[in-house]
């Protein structure tokens, strides 16, 4: 599936929403924030360039930008970047903005310091696969650069139903609010299973997840912090 009616769909979503306010995901801020024994992540943040990949309306930049860091953004399509452009620009938010996917990201190699895909990343192009993302975030990272990510469990909301694929990909056939169906997911069952596919860039993993219930859509997702590594492992 190529993202068109994804585009449109946000597109116009972001569009109608005339609002100024935006408001980090949770999950966001305890990463960035938050003091737990077992998430090993640099809290250097000022000055480092972070990439906000599928930063969707912009929740997350007022937080990115009060820890004094430098904001990138890729989104699916010109219009949502002029929309949140504009958005960021009434909460004196200066980001870079670009348009992109997953799979290919308008950067240099080796640009940011962190790379944040909150809720985005598991989407997979038309003829692509989780792999071709994988391998694009981290050519875009510095070595020891960090990646922050939300990636799906199986039996979150929106898989109910979903057609199984090849390697863990996952086409969406009954999403409650209908507009991503026929879309590709990469799924994951374990924290094993993240680190054996990340690990061939990454390492250092800090691995949690989030399960909340939201009248009638239960989502269940794993949160995920790891350093790219030196070099790809053999």
């Amino acid at each position: 599936m190529d993202f068109s009616k994804l585009s449109k769909h946000y597109s116009k979503i972001y569009k109608k929403n005339k609002s100024t306010a935006v408001y980090p995901a949770e999950f966001v801020v305890r990463a960035f924030l938050g003091t737990y024994p077992n998430l090993r992540m640099s809290r250097r943040y000022e000055g480092k360039r972070i990439l906000d990949l599928g930063y969707g309306d912009g929740r997350n930049m007022p937080l990115l930008k009060n820890l004094r860091m430098n904001i990138f953004g890729v989104e699916i399509s010109d219009e949502i970047n002029r929309h949140v452009q504009k958005r960021l620009s009434n909460l004196g938010i200066k980001a870079d903005l670009k348009k992109g996917t997953n799979a290919r990201i308008p950067y240099n190699s080796g640009f940011f310091h962190y790379l944040l895909a909150c809720h985005s990343c598991y989407y997979v192009e038309s003829g692509g696969s989780f792999n071709n993302n994988l391998a694009e975030m981290a050519r875009v990272l510095k070595p020891n650069g960090f990646f922050i990510a939300s990636l799906p469990m199986k039996d979150t909301y929106i898989l109910k139903g979903a057609k199984p694929l090849k390697n863990g990909h996952y086409q969406i056939t009954n999403d409650p609010y209908d507009f991503r169906n026929g879309t590709v997911f990469r799924v994951f069952r374990s924290e094993e299973e993240i680190k054996k596919t990340l690990s061939i860039f990454f390492d250092d993993f800090s691995v949690g997840y989030c399960n909340d219930l939201f009248w009638g859509i239960h989502q269940k997702v794993w949160i995920v912090v790891c350093r790219k590594r030196a070099s790809p492992k053999n």
